[in-house]
């Protein structure tokens, strides 16, 4: 009784999740799903977009970093995006925002099989919803370092960079990589 009990308070938040999922869809064209650490919600662990897909994007995932910056960096992406940008491999992104100068990050497409088996359900769940595929597109929003901006791929890259960050991508991105910005 008490598992049946338990079952039903799952289904239940699950349904009311979805819910929610689906209303800020309708009302913004994407949400974002956060997924947080043992210490709350101030340590994103990573989050993903659920509804780029509608628009021929792939959906974003990113991992370890800020929500406001998660958010940001989601928002810019999709204005790109609706702005007639190809979310594409290897595609940087260098923020005009005076708040965020000095950051950039890199598109690179998430290719391995934990992309779906581990992180991106509700991407998954939305696509299957709208007669689509299990394996919904998916690019990695990937993040150097703070000094030398090195990326993951890069020679030197700090090990906790690395490690904060699972690659879902393989190997370097493209040479001569498009940059794009609000400016853009």
């Amino acid at each position: 009784m008490l598992a049946k009990l338990f079952n039903w308070l799952d289904d239940r938040a699950v349904e009311k999740h979805r819910a929610a999922t689906l209303r800020q869809i309708d009302e913004h064209g994407w949400t974002g799903t956060y997924v947080y650490g043992e210490g709350g919600k101030g340590d994103t662990e990573f989050a993903y977009t659920v509804g780029f897909s509608d628009f021929g994007a792939p959906e974003l995932i990113i991992f370890s970093l800020d929500p406001m910056l998660i958010n940001g960096i989601f928002w810019e992406y999709f204005n790109a995006m609706r702005a007639g940008t190809r979310l594409e491999d290897g595609l940087i992104f260098r923020p005009d925002d005076p708040e965020m100068e000095g950051f950039e990050c890199t598109l690179r497409s998430a290719v391995k099989s934990a992309t779906w088996e581990k992180f991106v359900f509700d991407s998954i769940h939305y696509s299957l919803s709208k007669g689509r595929t299990n394996r919904p597109p998916v690019m990695q929003v990937v993040w150097p370092s703070e000094s030398g901006c090195r990326y993951p791929w890069s020679p030197n890259c700090p090990a906790e960079v690395i490690a904060s960050q699972p690659a879902l991508f393989e190997g370097a991105p493209p040479f001569n990589a498009r940059v794009i910005g609000l400016s853009s």
